[in-house]
């Protein structure tokens, strides 16, 4: 089982996953908590004071992460020019 989690946190690094105590203050990243598999959150997030909140909602979040990485949407913006 050790193994298998160290594996699974050896992925996340490459992927650009980091541990949360290095995430940035009011910075638009997104989350990951860890237990046995990886669960994405989705959305964007920020961190403010000792607090995680949406990013778009500005609701607070009810989960506690353990990595982080710089939020990329999707979807990239477009320009017309």
């Amino acid at each position: 089982m050790r193994r298998a989690f160290i594996s699974l946190l050896r992925q996340l690094t490459l992927l650009g996953w980091r541990d949360i105590s290095s995430a940035p203050f009011d910075c638009t990243i997104e989350l990951a908590v860890i237990n046995t598999t990886q669960h994405r959150l989705g959305f964007p997030c920020l961190r403010h004071g000792d607090s995680w909140f949406d990013a778009t909602t500005m609701r607070p979040l009810a989960v506690s992460p353990t990595h982080w990485r710089y939020w990329q949407p999707e979807v990239l913006p477009m320009s017309c020019c």
